[in-house]
């Protein structure tokens, strides 16, 4: 697994970590700054031209609408050929459950499996659960 900067790191766990501390409590002022707070260094690291896959995931992780949060996956598994061991199946999954959402059952399926096939090789048991669930609903 890829080892991300630590300075981008300790930044995107301290923005998400108080993010999803808000939201859990329904405080969506602090949910609003975190959000923005995460947009802001994502458009600061994409205008230096070091854009980073993790950072481009957590966007599309955030973002409310399902096209520009596709837009992002693909632009993070793209960003993700420049880091051999930087893990795709999160992105994969994240993804399908977002072209499902928008109706592109065929297209997540086979994001899906892609996904599932990379979980399983790298033991990831959750986003394996993920992958399942995901499959049974996009089978229907």
């Amino acid at each position: 697994m890829r080892r991300i900067r630590k300075k981008l790191y300790d930044s995107v766990f301290d923005i998400l970590s108080k993010l999803i501390a808000a939201s859990e409590a329904g405080d969506t002022d602090v949910e609003r700054a975190e959000l923005s707070r995460l947009r802001t260094l994502y458009v600061r690291h994409d205008a230096l031209g070091v854009p980073d896959p993790a950072l481009t995931e957590a966007m599309a992780d955030y973002t409310d609408d399902a096209l520009e949060a596709v837009r992002l996956y693909r632009l993070a598994l793209v960003q993700s050929a420049q880091h051999l061991d930087e893990p795709t199946h999160t992105k994969r999954i994240c993804m399908a459950e977002r072209l499902a959402e928008l109706g592109d059952v065929e297209t997540a399926r086979a994001e899906l499996l892609l996904g599932r096939a990379e979980a399983e090789r790298v033991n990831d048991s959750d986003y394996i659960k993920m992958a399942d669930d995901l499959l049974l609903k996009v089978d229907i």
